[in-house]
């Protein structure tokens, strides 16, 4: 075997050795591009694939993760950014039930499971120290839930209580929140957090909470101003009146100029006045006595007469005997009559927001009509509104916005031509880019197709023929090609395993008969493998025969017929 091993090395050293070197490199480089085409199918097919298993890590949290997974012996991979960690997609779901067991992603923020455990010798300094910790770290997870908000900070500055009110200071608070890209926090998103804070904190208000983001870009300007905040839904509110009303105009207008041919704009002057009304009203006419009250008063008086001598004599009681008495009777009376007045009390609150005065100003299309033009094409034609026209769409705009004329309202419909973009250029241009990129990419394929096509026939087919070209010649002058060759091959048994592949010669042989079987054997090759051929060339003799034959039958009765007028 060793022996067999070693000839079919040299004669393969010495086939190589005969070739011309272009031949060798053309065979070199379609080995080596054989060679790493299954190397990289076997890599790709070998490649694990990685799913995402968790995505905007911190640092600490990605690296508590990958220690996880190093002391599993779980392959992972991380991004260029630290942020995002892949695993295996068979693992993802595990993994995050077990990482969640274990409290990961943390994000190093503890809430109120920081009094879980709990030791005996915790002074009071460390109880309200932890305490300050557990309520920022809740108000933080309450932050980073908002939609947009990836993490937060949130740092409490909660002064001791005094025994004084005028010592005692206020709570404040600092927020720091960072944004996902291409989020913005709008004014009221900002409110929303400050009054979280604010409400959270005892003694805390909204205006001691400052609001900034990763940037130091300051948010929370105006989240104490009671009036900034008032101003501002209200001009949200006015706008968002302004915009309804737009829209019933062009809803209802649309449906007869068509959709994008009216525009609209109103003003609307909005009552944000608070107005408290008390009225009372009077109805004499439905009068009605409630309560009667009457006095009657009589006195009589006695007292005599004015008579004697003038003196304190005269005037003490009992010296005056037989004078004349002077009497005085006197009687009052008194009534009052209580009557009831029906009355109305009214107390009245209008309502915040009323619209006191409307201005609408409606812009028409002019009339789309279709004519036919000198060539006999349709073509459109924009043509003014008439005056009864626009008169029935300002009673219509009247009637769906509310307009009211003594009220001081404004309504303006006008009938103007709207101007149109010409587009027919961008759709050229547009156009010629995507010629150009069909013509590319034309271009590109068909220079692929060559180079495949130029491959092929530059390189593989004469590779191909090359091969076989070789493989024949190396068969041919391998075998023998003379019956003397052959049996001189045998006598000398040049060639291992000749006896059982080749029969033994007999000593004797006809060579006529060697020739005989040996075209015999070239026949049954040819018919076998043109069978169409055999046909039609055995036809060919079979048609020749009769025609030779009946050609030879004519000559003879041809004979016959000549020679018997002769004999007579």
């Amino acid at each position: 075997m060793i022996e067999y091993l070693k000839r079919v090395f040299e004669q393969t050293a010495k086939f190589l050795k005969a070739q011309p070197p272009l031949k060798l490199a053309a065979a070199g480089v379609t080995a080596g591009g054989i060679v790493i085409g299954l190397v990289a199918m076997f890599l790709w097919a070998g490649r694990t694939t990685f799913a995402p298993l968790m995505t905007n890590l911190n640092p600490e949290d990605a690296a508590n993760i990958m220690r996880v997974l190093r002391e599993k012996r779980i392959p992972f991979q991380v991004d260029p950014t630290g942020r995002n960690v892949t695993v295996p997609p068979e693992s993802v779901d595990i993994l995050r039930l077990e990482l969640a067991t274990m409290g990961l992603p943390q994000s190093s923020v503890v809430g109120y499971e920081l009094f879980d455990k709990q030791s005996l010798g915790t002074t009071s300094f460390v109880q309200k120290v932890n305490q300050k910790r557990a309520l920022e770290g809740e108000l933080m997870r309450t932050i980073n839930t908002i939609r947009g908000v990836r993490r937060s900070r949130v740092h409490l500055a909660t002064p001791q209580k005094s025994a004084f009110v005028e010592d005692q200071k206020k709570a404040t608070a600092s927020v720091v929140v960072d944004l996902e890209p291409g989020t913005q926090l709008n004014e009221k998103q900002v409110y929303g957090i400050g009054n979280l804070v604010s409400r959270a904190v005892e003694g805390m208000e909204i205006a001691d909470v400052v609001i900034v983001d990763s940037n130091g870009k300051t948010l929370s300007k105006n989240a104490g101003d009671s009036l900034a905040a008032a101003t501002a839904s209200q001009l949200d509110y006015q706008q968002k009146v302004e915009s309804d009303l737009e829209k019933r105009i062009e809803g209802i207008l649309s449906k007869v100029v068509g959709e994008g041919h009216v525009a609209a704009k109103v003003t609307a002057e909005v009552d944000f006045s608070q107005v408290n009304e008390t009225q009372t009203i009077y109805d004499p006419d439905g009068a009605a006595v409630l309560s009667v009250e009457r006095r009657n008063d009589t006195m009589n008086h006695v007292r005599p007469g004015p008579v004697g001598a003038a003196g304190a004599a005269s005037n003490l009681p009992g010296q005056q005997s037989g004078v004349p008495e002077v009497r005085s009777d006197t009687t009052k009376a008194n009534e009052v009559v209580n009557n009831l007045v029906p009355q109305t009390v009214r107390r009245t609150t209008k309502p915040v927001g009323t619209v006191k005065r409307l201005s609408v100003a409606v812009l028409v299309d002019g009339k789309q009509v279709k004519a036919v033009g000198a060539d006999g094409k349709a073509q459109a034609k924009v043509e003014a509104w008439p005056a009864e026209k626009l008169k029935e769409f300002e009673g219509l705009v009247a009637s769906a916005v509310g307009v009211d004329r003594k009220r001081g309202d404004t309504l303006e419909i006008r009938n103007m031509e709207f101007t149109r973009e010409d587009f027919d250029e961008a759709q050229k241009v547009l156009a010629e880019k995507e010629r150009k990129s069909y013509l590319q990419n034309m271009v590109i394929y068909a220079l692929i197709g060559l180079a495949i096509g130029l491959f092929f026939l530059f390189v593989v087919r004469p590779f191909i023929k090359w091969i076989t070209e070789n493989t024949v010649e190396s068969v041919d002058t391998f075998l023998p090609q003379t019956i003397e060759e052959l049996e001189r091959l045998q006598k000398n048994s040049n060639l291992p395993g000749l006896e059982e592949v080749v029969p033994v010669l007999p000593e004797k042989m006809d060579p006529e008969k060697v020739e005989g079987e040996m075209i015999k054997e070239k026949i049954v090759t040819l018919v076998d493998a043109n069978p169409h051929k055999a046909a039609l060339i055995l036809k060919d003799w079979l048609h020749a025969d009769a025609k030779k034959k009946a050609e030879k039958d004519k000559n003879e009765e041809g004979g016959g017929g000549k020679g018997k007028p002769a004999s007579a």
